[in-house]
């Protein structure tokens, strides 16, 4: 098989997701499909469709919200699937309500999911995100890195 081809190949089997950590004071939403556990709200990239135009659309179509504004926090690779994630805290006045697939909406903290049915996706994702925040120091006002930006 040519590079070309086996490319193309390796495309086809890696799916892209879109994935939005949400958060409200000190609780994250989750979204359940019927007799599903629990997942981040988020879906697949269709083609023609940045990940952050992915992750808005899944937002407003799993939870009927629109949101002004999601940071992009890293890209993971799992399984043949690269999640890119997406955070927000915002308040925003209107509550998360189930729509289309999407059966349940509700905010946990994170020490409420052991008790949670969470998908082990789920879990890597979040130890993963927990990763990210940790090393994203706040640049304080006056130092090296505050003046070089």
């Amino acid at each position: 098989m040519g590079a070309s081809k086996l490319s193309t190949a390796n495309a086809k089997t890696i799916k892209r997701r879109a994935t939005v950590i949400f958060r409200r004071d000190d609780r994250i939403l989750f979204v359940r499909k019927r007799k599903a556990k629990w997942n981040l709200p988020g879906g697949r990239v269709e083609q023609n469709e940045t990940p952050l135009q992915a992750a808005l659309r899944e937002m407003a179509e799993e939870t009927g919200m629109t949101l002004g504004q999601l940071f992009y926090i890293s890209e993971y690779e799992e399984s043949n699937v690269i999640h890119y994630l997406f955070e927000t805290a915002q308040s925003v006045p209107q509550e998360p309500q189930p729509c289309n697939e999407i059966a349940d909406c509700r905010w946990f903290t994170v020490s409420e999911l052991g008790k949670r049915n969470v998908s082990g996706a789920v879990k890597a994702l979040l130890k993963h995100w927990a990763s990210e925040m940790a090393v994203r120091l706040p640049v304080q006002q006056g130092s090296d890195a505050a003046r070089a930006s």
